[in-house]
């Protein structure tokens, strides 16, 4: 049985040339007016491409960040601003492949969970030093749907099954130290 195509492929980038050698950092801008509206169709329009071929997908592999345009002057820490978390859910409903794509370097990790998972703002003193998750079978949970959000995109894009157990390891080693 073949597994269907993600609803979202819209097969962009099957044409387009992508260069040789290392990949630069894919940067993605969410504004803070798409927050608000909870309109991930623009965003979305951006990560679609991302998973048209085998190609594409591996030459983005671990290559991407975020970049939130219009919350500089906002004090909370994103994980506090509900609109973002709803946000946030919201597109990973709609494309939960993170874990293929996002950058290994922890900042990613950590910005994919306590959007998606419960939580609050520590603090010692009047000084913030991060962010407690309020359930560890929370976290477990999410991590596991993840991973099988990269499952289904390696399925769909005939990637190899021990490509995604590689990037099941980084990520439960990632999960370890946070």
């Amino acid at each position: 049985m073949s597994t269907p195509a993600p609803s979202h492929v819209p097969n962009a980038l099957d044409q387009q040339q992508i260069p040789a050698g290392d990949a630069l950092r894919l940067t993605v801008m969410i504004s803070r007016g798409s927050v608000e509206a909870c309109d991930i169709k623009l965003v979305l329009a951006r990560l679609a491409p991302l998973a048209d071929s085998r190609k594409v997908a591996l030459y983005w592999q671990g290559t991407l960040s975020f970049y939130f345009e219009g919350w500089e002057q906002d004090p909370r820490e994103l994980y506090e601003i509900p609109e973002f978390r709803a946000y946030f859910r919201a597109l990973t409903d709609a494309w939960p492949y993170w874990w293929h794509y996002i950058e290994k370097d922890g900042q990613a990790f950590s910005l994919v969970l306590g959007l998606l998972c419960r939580g609050h703002i520590e603090f010692t003193g009047d000084v913030s030093i991060g962010w407690r998750f309020a359930d560890p079978d929370e976290i477990r949970r999410t991590i596991r749907a993840l991973h099988e959000g990269v499952s289904r995109l390696y399925a769909w894009l005939k990637l190899s099954e021990e490509d995604s157990r590689q990037i099941e390891q980084q990520i439960d080693t990632l999960a370890r130290y946070r």
